[in-house]
């Protein structure tokens, strides 16, 4: 640590003397959160419908009722002709069509299967596929309604009878999906910016021979430009904890002790990786555009935040295993909304830890131990 010391102080104070850069680089997580938070959503919460009655009863009407009963749907056009829903499907005013096709009323009155037609506009495939599902079920449900009514279907279908029950995420609440993994790529990218910049700029400084002369080791050298950003970082994180738990309603299950360790892991390694990169290229430019790369391309596509790893090409799930950012989605994920133990997790910490090691291992080797 005497040999550490003086480099922690160092780096220190050069970040005191900045104190701008400082403040803009704990606001900016907290920045990035509410933009991302707020504008990435997976939940289908409006579907524009167009609808063609060709029934004109008061079933149909129910029908069209029932569906634009709650928040989701909302019908923005009647048409009398099927084929104007493309029009609206080419403008993008609407998304679905329902046809309610003639003796719709007449039809369930006497407990027959009615076709009822939906036209999709499958340009977003997920959305799509969901808004689908949705409005199938509202009509499905309307319809075993009617014939009900009718005396002509039994109270309950026969065989099982399903009781679904939601665990973790109650309300299906997307925001609870999308925060957590959201932390892990805000913090990734910011961490390897950060510290991408401090190895190149003793060289481009020249203060690197300085650091050479001195009693200072490769490992001390690499630790005590480490330790200031950690602290940072966790400050970061901080505040984009208490964001999500106050801005976006997320709750914080899990052990907070067990979430620091992790974020703390992870924060090393992601930090290592910035420091690798700056050794390495020593240049502060290069060195920061290539962790914004190294950083957020990863983070954001490979590491189960957005898409499904498991729906990957096998290819691609074996790249995943390096990329930090999936243990760490695992882990936010768990401990926000399942509550879950070491035991869950152990997988995840052992992970992280080996990457931050290697990251590391691979900065202190690339230290010179000699001017070119």
């Amino acid at each position: 640590m005497r040999t550490v010391w003086p480099i922690l102080w160092k780096e220190a104070l050069h970040i005191a003397r900045d104190p701008r850069s400082l403040l803009a680089s704990l606001a900016l997580p907290l920045l990035l959160l509410v933009l991302f938070g707020a504008a990435i959503r997976f939940d289908v919460t409006d579907v524009a419908v167009v609808v063609v009655d060709q029934d004109r009863s008061a079933a149909s009407r129910e029908l069209v009722a029932r569906l634009t009963a709650g928040d989701t749907v909302r019908v923005i056009a009647h048409e009398d002709d099927p084929e104007a829903i493309e029009a609206h499907f080419e403008g993008r005013r609407a998304r679905l069509g329902l046809v309610i096709p003639p003796g719709y009323a007449a039809g369930t009155a006497r407990g027959r299967a009615v076709p009822v037609q939906l036209l999709v506009d499958g340009t977003d495939a997920t959305f799509a596929g969901q808004a689908l599902g949705i409005v199938s079920g509202i009509v499905g449900d309307v319809t075993l309604r009617e014939a009900r009514a009718s005396g002509s279907a039994p109270d309950a279908a026969p065989g099982l009878v399903a009781r679904p029950r939601v665990w973790f995420n109650e309300a299906l609440d997307g925001t609870w999906f999308v925060v957590p993994g959201l932390i892990a790529v805000i913090v990734s990218v910011l961490a390897a910016m950060v510290t991408s910049q401090c190895v190149a700029r003793e060289f481009e400084q020249d203060t690197i021979e300085q650091i050479l002369v001195s009693p200072v080791s490769g490992p001390a050298f690499m630790v005590g430009k480490l330790l200031p950003y950690v602290g940072i970082g966790m400050a970061q994180v901080l505040t984009v904890l208490l964001a999500s738990r106050f801005v976006f309603g997320v709750p914080i299950r899990g052990s907070l002790l067990l979430l620091g360790l992790g974020t703390l892991l992870y924060l090393t390694g992601s930090m290592a990786l910035g420091l690798m990169l700056s050794a390495v290229l020593r240049s502060q430019q290069v060195a920061l555009q290539v962790s914004i790369l190294v950083g957020m391309l990863p983070s954001l596509l490979l590491s189960g935040f957005i898409f499904p790893i498991h729906n990957m090409p096998t290819p691609l799930q074996a790249v995943t295993y390096v990329v930090p950012a999936r243990y760490f989605v695992a882990i936010a994920r768990a401990l926000f909304l399942k509550d879950a133990g070491l035991e869950a997790i152990a997988t995840q910490m052992v992970a992280m830890t080996v990457f931050a090691g290697v990251m590391l291992l691979v900065a202190v080797s690339r230290f010179p131990r000699r001017l070119a």
